[in-house]
């Protein structure tokens, strides 16, 4: 009998870890699945949360706000206890995060989320494991948003990207001078000078090709392309003409003399007959011009030309004219299909802000008033011909640029 009663108490202990021991494998199956579930959880809502304080950055918001508010609408709200929620900003380490100039970005951030979550467990208890601690980290770099020119700050742009019609043409003739500062040339294609004394760069700027370029002082081919027309196509503003902008744009009430001047102030004017302002004396003061045509041939003959200030603020801000993109861009001088400007700088007065026309050949013949032209040119082509002396003074904050938004990086 005692034997018996022996192997009976041996059998209950046998019972008793055998059942501690379903109960530790239901707690790893159930409470373990709901720790993995919770991690994982965790870990996305880390994500959101530095993913959300990054683009808080660009919009110039509170970023410590804006990664707690996600972590909340995720479930990890910060009580002390049972869920931590840090939230760690520091400067971007130096060389990560600079513009195309190589030029360190401000305002740029590294923020890192960490959130220790606990699980209360409901088998687990009995084998004295009565919650499980999480803890997820997720690190984002947010490069600030900052201003940068057209076409990297360049003062003359050809877009044409053919290797036989270069972008750029300096002209034929030994007398024909460009003189440009502050800005390089960029030609899509090709590029060509009759000599290398036709065009005068300032030091430390070049003429940058995608193709070939002949006759320059500085010249580096083999740049990268910009997509035509999608590069070109991407900076354009709303048309305020079609009503689409809200009706923005201006029509003047009445047509252009027929000779003299005309002056535009404070707004944008729609032209939509550009040829009828052959020879004259285009003055703007805080304007911009809006260019609908498709086809024109505008040659000041024998005076006329552009003079005076883009619109200072705004959509069109900065821009002196904008010219409608024509499907076919002009293929040379004598295309009556394309849109041809002859400029001859022969305005009263100095011309500032951006000329956008990238699908229109652009043939400057000179400036004739004596003072260089403030302008980013930007065309399909753009050249001289005859004996111009041509004078393009280029300052960045002068011409219009564009929000380059920044990149953001999850990191870990």
């Amino acid at each position: 009998m005692l034997h018996k009663k022996t192997e009976k108490g041996q059998a209950i202990i046998l019972i008793v870890f055998a059942i501690t021991g379903l109960i530790g494998l239901t707690a790893l199956t159930v409470d373990g699945g709901m720790a993995y579930d919770d991690h994982r959880h965790a870990q996305n809502a880390a994500d959101s949360a530095a993913f959300a304080a990054a683009l808080a950055n660009a919009k110039g918001e509170d970023l410590e706000t804006a990664a707690l508010d996600i972590a909340t609408s995720n479930g990890y709200t910060d009580d002390g206890t049972n869920t931590i929620v840090d939230v760690t900003i520091i400067n971007a380490p130096s060389g990560t995060c600079l513009d195309d100039n190589g030029v360190p970005i401000p305002n740029s951030k590294e923020i890192t989320v960490d959130i220790t979550s606990k699980v209360e467990t409901f088998f687990a208890p009995v084998i004295g494991v009565k919650t499980v601690t999480n803890r997820v980290s997720a690190t984002t770099r947010s490069c600030g948003v900052y201003v940068a020119p057209l076409f990297g700050g360049n003062a003359i742009v050809g877009l044409n990207p053919s290797t036989s019609t270069c972008a750029f043409d300096s002209g034929n003739s030994n007398a024909a001078k460009w003189v440009i500062t502050g800005g390089g040339i960029f030609s899509n294609g090709c590029a060509y000078s009759k000599t290398n004394a036709s065009v005068t760069l300032d030091t430390g700027e070049c003429v940058k090709t995608v193709g070939g370029a002949s006759n320059f002082t500085c010249q580096q081919t083999g740049q990268a392309a910009y997509p035509y027309p999608a590069s070109a196509i991407a900076l354009y503003p709303p048309n305020p003409c079609d009503g689409t902008a809200g009706d923005v744009g201006i029509t003047p009430s009445s047509a252009p003399p027929k000779n003299g001047s005309v002056t535009y102030a404070n707004g944008v004017y729609c032209i939509s007959n550009f040829d009828d302002y052959d020879g004259l004396d285009i003055v703007l003061n805080n304007a911009t011009l809006y260019v609908t045509d498709l086809k024109f041939d505008l040659k000041f003959a024998g005076g006329g030309g552009f003079s005076g200030t883009p619109s200072n603020s705004g959509t069109y801000s900065s821009y002196y004219m904008i010219i409608a993109m024509d499907s076919t861009p002009c293929t040379a001088f004598n295309d009556k299909n394309g849109q041809i400007i002859n400029y001859r700088g022969n305005g009263s007065g100095t011309l500032y802000g951006t000329i956008l026309a990238p699908s229109a050949c652009i043939d400057f013949r000179g400036n004739a008033n004596g003072t260089a032209v403030h302008s980013q040119i930007i065309g399909y082509t753009v050249s001289s011909n005859g004996t111009a002396g041509v004078s393009v003074n280029y300052i960045e904050e002068e011409n219009r640029r564009e929000p380059v938004y920044p990149s953001v990086q999850l990191l870990k």
